[in-house]
């Protein structure tokens, strides 16, 4: 017996059957998930890969995460000293921020390939200029709807790439980040699918505990993971049914990918 971290994570969530996806929430963002189809791979991004169960595991991992968030929290929330703070104050601003954008790239991207991409801040007039002045929240907000448009743009790319053999249902989301209850409901929003959160923070060394219990028991380990109680918090955080929210986050969303292929796709 033997597999891949993310392999083994997949195991350790849960995730062996079509329609689960984990969400990775670090300081890079890692989205993968069964699919019964193979990657077309002749569309650039998403990692081709195969789970430990026989299926088709498709990876895309965003290098604009957490770490975006810190670096925001670090420069441009004065006053403002921690995450938990900054999300209450976030909570207050409306969604789509007043019409600002984030492009989230500080460091660059690797998926879209744009290694010399930048971290811009779009949008801009002499209304949510104010807000900016007067609003500490604000920055961490808009910054936060820029990363989970950048996750959003990676799972659009991995159901193109896989085609009807991938059809997410639930994310299942760990890591830092998916403590943070704004961006829960923020990600199901967006992202449009329920979320669920595995509370074993080492679901790689229990996803590899479960392939080795499936080799002694000689039966196949998607069947030996579904047989197992794999820890969930209770809640399962639902997209909002509120048109207005979602109108917002739908312009936003169009804003934030023009902006970003007009700025740096080749």
């Amino acid at each position: 017996a033997g597999s891949g971290d993310n392999m083994c994570s997949a195991l350790g969530c849960g995730c062996v059957e079509p329609g689960m996806v984990v969400l990775s929430l670090g300081t890079s963002g890692t989205i993968f998930g069964i699919s019964l189809s193979p990657v077309d791979t002749t569309i650039s991004g998403i990692e081709p890969f195969c789970d430990a169960t026989g299926h088709h595991l498709p990876l895309v991992c965003k290098m604009s995460c957490t770490g975006v968030l810190q670096a925001v929290l670090d420069h441009w929330c004065s006053g403002i000293d921690s995450h938990e703070e900054a999300s209450l104050l976030a909570e207050k601003e409306p969604p789509g921020c007043h019409g600002l954008i984030f492009l989230p790239f500080l460091g660059g991207e690797r998926s879209p390939n744009w290694p010399n991409s930048t971290g811009s801040l779009l949008g801009l007039n002499q209304e949510n200029m104010s807000f900016l002045m007067t609003s500490p929240g604000l920055m961490y907000r808009v910054a936060m709807e820029g990363i989970t448009f950048n996750l959003l743009h990676g799972l659009e790319v991995m159901k193109e790439a896989c085609g009807d053999g991938f059809k997410p249902k639930q994310l299942l989301v760990v890591g830092g980040g998916s403590k943070n209850s704004l961006w829960r409901q923020m990600l199901a929003d967006i992202l449009g699918i329920p979320l669920r959160f595995p509370t074993n923070s080492e679901s790689a060394a229990l996803g590899a505990a479960f392939q080795a219990g499936a080799a002694e028991c000689k039966i196949p380990v998607n069947e030996y993971v579904s047989q197992q109680c794999i820890p969930l918090e209770d809640i399962v955080i639902h997209p909002t049914l509120d048109s207005g929210t979602l109108a917002l986050y739908r312009q936003a969303k169009m804003k934030y990918q023009e902006s970003s292929e007009r700025l740096f796709r080749a």
